[in-house]
């Protein structure tokens, strides 16, 4: 008679229940459907995608394995059979798991629904397989012994196959620079969160082929085994050919396993130093890079590393590491492969590493990254974060405030304090015990890092370093504070932020930027900004037509993404359709669903039409009517200069250098245009500080600093125009190690009134770094 799955009882093979008819698979197949069904209820896990791919391969396979072990140690059928069994029996959870994920997606609207069924198929439809066959493995193995404990050591083998894989995972991310997991059973993990252009499905069919070769393998094993009374034994079929497919596919696995380095499957770091070939130290910084970067930004890096490490030991109160290994790739795409985080710059304290795209000189990620580090020798557990049970369970928002605090951005206008001010007389800002627990990864990131960055140094500000050392080492904050737990702190800090004074600009711009949803109220995030990344290569390459069908699809989507509709926008401008791109760009400045300053965007873009073709009037009464609304400073200078056009000259060199990547003029037309108007107008600096700025994203620091001096020498106005002059000259001082020319660009900001403690403290940076 068939064997009821709940006994396990029979000591001799009985036959197995039907796959339909046994109710540990009916058990399976629900919990399968409702766990993925569940799932889609969050937008981001809505139909087939990465991020249920991974929720899926997480959990799939080891209830599949779990069921067919179970199975095959209660009834002892033979080994083919058994292989059988998991085959089919992973084949049908993957499929009802597809097509309940399908189902939340046709709800919400499919994103992206070839390459999510692809990504699907290959993550846990395979894995799902893989568990069965491997829970086949365990049953037959634990079926063969005598235990009247079979169910639990069938469950417990079932188990032992996905951990294991997880573990092996686990200790890749522990040892290595990798952040990324390709695994039989879970399929992919990409790594950082935020990292959401994931286009894993190269590397991930190469990953199934050794799947493949390994299933081969498994299933001519299975055939020449067979079950005695008490145990298994290897049996010959007389069928040599299969023998032989069986040996090869093994071989094939076994070195697939092996290249795997070579296929992008995972690294170590050997492999990474391997591909990073160049070599520079500065004290405790020692920096391993691409060998398509120059030495000399390579060196820079390094003096910049050695610089912060002393500012993080003065804001911490502890040593520095004796020695921290900088990794700098040359690119996203370098990085992505080598270590998985392509976008994301990351730290790993517990190695003293830290994982960097090269930018131009100061990076804006330096001095956070290496703040991880630092942070790391006063944290408690293997990876050195701060975090309960010694790290196990990480606090992000105090890892990630102790580095923003620390080493805020050289590039923010505000200080993460007058960050969160603007956030709480707008009443965007959270609470802080949903910013120090995991559910800081649900928040934007803008606004769960500069939160936690402002709490923290306001922490330290009133406690100390060493206060702020003994927190993020794992001590109560009672302990540190009088008494005093985190909502008692969160209402002072309130207090001491609600006396700060704001400029009325400031709440449009933290509006518009801390207002967005996160990636997990998104929909199709990750299609999206694929679609326009790979819109705004195609512009930039000149093919227009797949620019807009780009964006076009991205849209589609994301109906409200005001990029793409500037995009658009674009397109019409660079195929020479003034009236198109005015008929957009005016859509967008008279959308009232839009906030002031996107509609100011539209209108900007609208004005910048109007000076392409000649009509300098009308622009600039339209880059002063929004110039009061515009806070940033990078959009106030790029405003003046526009607006400030008044020969044909200035206005030819002016669209050139910023209209002229929707015209697509080439560099060598936007630097004729700007050198003539240098030449031709000698009273006025700003072709010369245009220059600069070209010359400086180009690295070409001593032209640079010939452009800046000869620019600063005559009239160059507005006055925000002339303090980003002498800041660039300072930063180009700094890089050049000169320090005649640091300290009279610093001598000239520290007397502007103007600039913020932001801008005071970053300043002050470069000067230490230019030897002031």
């Amino acid at each position: 008679m068939p064997l009821d799955d709940d006994t396990c009882a029979s000591t001799t093979p009985v036959r197995l229940v039907p796959l339909f008819a046994s109710r540990l698979c009916q058990i399976v197949v629900a919990v399968s459907a409702l766990y993925v069904g569940l799932l889609g209820l969050v937008p981001l896990f809505a139909g087939p995608g990465y991020e249920v791919s991974l929720a899926s391969g997480v959990l799939l396979p080891s209830l599949v394995a779990i069921a067919t072990a179970l199975q095959v140690a209660c009834a002892r059928p033979e080994p083919w059979e058994a292989f059988g069994r998991g085959v089919v029996g992973g084949l049908l959870v993957a499929v009802v798991a597809l097509l309940a994920t399908l189902l939340q997606g046709l709800r919400v609207g499919l994103c992206d629904p070839l390459g999510g069924l692809i990504l699907f198929a290959l993550g846990p439809g395979v894995g799902s397989v893989l568990g069965g066959v491997w829970g086949a493995l365990a049953g037959s193995v634990v079926g063969s012994t005598s235990s009247r404990r079979r169910t639990l050591w069938a469950v417990a083998a079932a188990v032992f196959g996905p951990a294991a894989g997880l573990i092996v995972s686990l200790w890749r991310f522990y040892s290595s620079p990798m952040v990324f997991a390709f695994d039989p059973f879970f399929g992919f993990f990409s790594g950082p969160l935020y990292d959401t252009i994931i286009e894993p499905a190269g590397e991930l069919l190469t990953y199934r082929l050794g799947s493949m070769m390994t299933l081969i393998a498994a299933a001519v094993l299975a055939l020449h085994v067979r079950r005695t009374p008490s145990s298994l034994a290897l049996v010959w079929v007389g069928r040599p050919g299969v023998v032989l497919l069986g040996v090869a596919a093994a071989l094939c696995s076994v070195t697939h396993a092996a290249l795997g380095t070579r296929m992008g499957h995972y690294s170590t770091t050997a492999s990474v130093l391997e591909a990073l070939r160049g070599r520079e130290r500065n004290g405790h910084c020692s920096v391993a890079f691409s060998p398509v970067i120059a030495r000399r930004d390579a060196v820079l890096l390094a003096r910049d590393c050695e610089q912060h490490l002393g500012e993080l030991e003065s804001f911490f109160g502890t040593r520095a590491p004796d020695r921290i290994a900088v990794f700098l790739f040359a690119s996203d795409q370098e990085k992505g492969r080598l270590t998985g985080a392509a976008s994301t710059q990351i730290a790993k304290p517990w190695r003293k590493e830290i994982y960097l795209v090269a930018e131009r000189f100061p990076h804006h990620a330096l001095g956070h990254e290496l703040a991880h580090v630092v942070a790391g020798t006063f944290a408690r557990g293997p990876f050195r974060v701060a975090g309960g049970f010694a790290g196990l369970l990480p606090d992000p928002g105090l890892i990630e405030g102790a580095a923003v605090a620390a080493a805020p951005s050289p590039s923010q206008e505000l200080t993460p304090e007058e960050w969160a001010r603007a956030m709480q007389q707008l009443e965007l800002l959270p609470r802080l015990d949903g910013v120090f627990s995991l559910g800081f990864l649900s928040k934007t990131s803008s606004l769960a890092y500069t939160v936690a960055g402002a709490f923290v140094g306001w922490f330290r500000e009133r406690y100390g370093a060493a206060a702020l050392r003994a927190w993020y080492g794992g001590a109560k904050l009672e302990s540190l504070t009088g008494g005093s737990g985190l909502s008692s702190l969160e209402r002072a800090w309130q207090a001491d932020l609600s006396k700060m004074t704001l400029n009325p600009r400031v709440l449009e711009q933290a509006r518009l930027r801390f207002g967005r949803p996160s990636l997990f109220a998104r929909r199709c995030p990750h299609v999206v900004d694929r679609e326009q990344t790979e819109a705004d290569e195609r512009l930039s390459a000149g093919d227009v037509v797949g620019a807009r069908e780009a964006f076009e699809r991205a849209r589609w989507l994301d109906p409200g993404n005001l990029s793409l509709r500037l995009g658009l926008g674009a397109c019409a401008v660079r195929e020479g359709d003034p009236l198109r791109a005015r008929t957009i760009y005016s859509g967008i400045a008279s959308d009232a669903r839009l906030s002031a300053l996107e509609r100011a965007a539209g209108r900007e873009a609208g004005a910048d039409v109007d000076l392409w073709q000649g009509r300098v009037a009308d622009a600039r009464r339209t880059y002063q009517a929004i110039e009061p609304v515009v806070f940033d400073p990078g959009r106030l200078r790029a405003l003046a200069v526009k607006s400030g056009v008044r020969s044909e000259i200035e206005r030819r060199a002016v669209v050139s250098l910023l209209v002229g990547d929707r015209l697509g003029e080439p560099c060598s037309a936007v630097i004729e245009a700007l050198v003539r108007w240098s030449a031709e107008e000698l009273d006025s600096g700003l072709a010369d500080y245009l220059l600069a700025r070209r010359s400086y994203q180009d690295g070409q620091w001593e032209r640079a600093a010939t452009h800046l001096d000869v620019a600063l020498g005559r009239k160059l106005e507005p006055d925000l125009v002339r303090r980003e002059g002498w800041r660039l000259r300072l930063v180009v001082a700094a890089a050049l190690e000169d320090r005649i020319g640091a300290r009279r660009a610093y001598a000239a900001l520290v007397a502007d009134p103007d600039i913020g403690r932001a801008g005071r403290r970053s300043l002050a940076r470069l000067a230490r770094l230019a030897g002031l």
